[in-house]
């Protein structure tokens, strides 16, 4: 079997960039540990809420609600994105982006004052203290995203709203996991990487049929003079929730994955259920699953990659992607196979955090990662100065939706990732460089 050296696909990977929308939040539940009062004065704040009206809140909004490609200031995805962060990175930021295309073009203080406002409006009680861009107090030790008691300013209808539709379509399943159907594949041929190359027009082996990703069957049975003859043989009641799966066959075997991460091994012929895995989580079906030797991928939208025995569908491995230390990834899509490695993308990646997006690679065989590429761009790497001057901290985005394709002969994979965070160019100091 071949492997891919790393080093050598390292120096030959190719990023197809393009411009998708994409939208996440982080829903706060459970119990909220008691606040500390803020590192800034009521006479701060109180200065903030004027120069807020002033200088920000026609493109925020004047309850900090954001508006088209203006983000949310006050709430749960301000506290998602923001609460890891120091006030004093919050005001760091404010000053070198705000207003959009004139960074520090504010006083010092100006821009200090509206931080208080925004932290206040957030929670966050004032204390003797007076905030600074020194601060080193996180956001989420004295905010927690909920409008101050009395009418203030803030995010609580956008607050309820974002809780309504989390729970709409966030639901975990809470029954039986791991193998709760038992059954064998009979005579299942392991997956090779000729057959990849090569797929058999009889079988779909990969996500959009085959490497090139064309999405297209070449056979031709069934044409514009018979396609009237077709009729249904039998039908498949998949798991409640939202499904967009792409089912995988092979060897007779339709293999598919359910919203809350149920997967199953279907006959194709009759419909019979051969196995059925629930790996457990939450979260829409995934956009595709990956095939190879004898197993089956599949990934979960917290970001873990799964390898599963094709003939059984009992878990051989299972990996974390990514580090949990400030906040939880996701994923939307499987891996692609490609010579002995599972290539993976990753979401969940608007946060301000040292590590960034990356699309990785693990053994098929271990489920060790064995290299990633970081889909944002670092001061003093290739195409970090396309950022402007824009501080490593808050370069963010460059999420994978979708898996990608490959080319045998050239040896690259392709991807392409959403836009980079902040959204609004002018916020990320990057001039006619990154786009949008």
């Amino acid at each position: 079997m071949s492997r891919i050296k790393t080093s050598n696909l390292k120096t030959r990977f190719a990023i197809a960039l393009f411009a998708v929308s994409l939208c996440g939040v982080l829903i706060l539940t459970g119990q909220q540990p008691a606040l500390t009062a803020g590192p800034f004065t009521a006479a701060q704040a109180n200065a903030g809420r004027g120069a807020y009206a002033t200088s920000c809140a026609a493109c925020h909004g004047a309850n900090l609600q954001g508006q088209n490609d203006a983000v949310q200031l006050a709430g749960l995805q301000f506290m998602g994105d923001w609460g890891p962060r120091t006030a004093g990175d919050l005001a760091a930021f404010i000053s070198a982006a705000m207003p959009p295309g004139q960074g520090n073009s504010l006083s010092a203080e100006t821009y200090i004052n509206i931080t208080a406002f925004i932290l206040q409006q957030n929670g966050a009680t004032p204390s003797n203290t007076a905030l600074t861009q020194n601060s080193t107090v996180p956001i989420r030790a004295i905010a927690n995203g909920r409008a101050p008691q009395g009418g203030g300013q803030g995010g609580g209808k956008q607050q309820a709203k974002q809780a309504a539709q989390g729970k709409q379509g966030k639901q975990a399943d809470t029954g039986p996991r791991g193998i709760t159907v038992a059954g064998e594949v009979k005579n299942y041929t392991p997956v090779t990487d000729a057959m990849l190359r090569n797929p058999d027009p009889n079988e779909w082996l990969i996500l959009r049929h085959d490497y090139k990703a064309t999405n297209y069957s070449t056979l031709n049975q069934i044409n514009a003079n018979n396609v009237q003859n077709l009729h249904l043989v039998w039908s498949w009641a998949m798991n409640d929730g939202t499904n967009q799966a792409a089912p995988l066959v092979h060897s007779g075997v339709m293999f598919v994955n359910n919203a809350n991460n149920f997967v199953q091994a279907i006959d194709a012929r009759t419909g019979e259920l051969i196995w059925e895995n629930r790996l457990g989580g939450s979260g829409n079906s995934q956009r595709g699953l990956a095939l190879y030797d004898d197993k089956v991928y599949v990934t979960t939208g917290e970001a873990r990659i799964y390898a599963l025995d094709a003939r059984t569908g009992k878990n051989i491995w299972d990996s974390l992607i990514g580090d949990r230390s400030t906040g939880a990834y996701s994923t939307s899509s499987g891996p692609i196979a490609i010579k002995g490695k599972l290539v993976q993308g990753l979401g969940g990646c608007s946060r301000y955090q040292n590590e960034k997006c990356f699309i990785s690679a693990w053994d098929a065989q271990t489920g060790k990662e064995a290299w990633r590429f970081y889909t944002i761009a670092k001061e003093g790497e290739p195409g970090g100065d396309t950022w402007g001057k824009l501080p490593n901290l808050f370069r963010a985005g460059g999420e994978t939706w979708i898996t990608g394709s490959y080319d045998p002969d050239l040896n690259l994979t392709y991807w392409g990732v959403a836009q980079s965070k902040p959204w609004m160019r002018p916020s990320r100091g990057s001039g006619n460089g990154e786009t949008q």
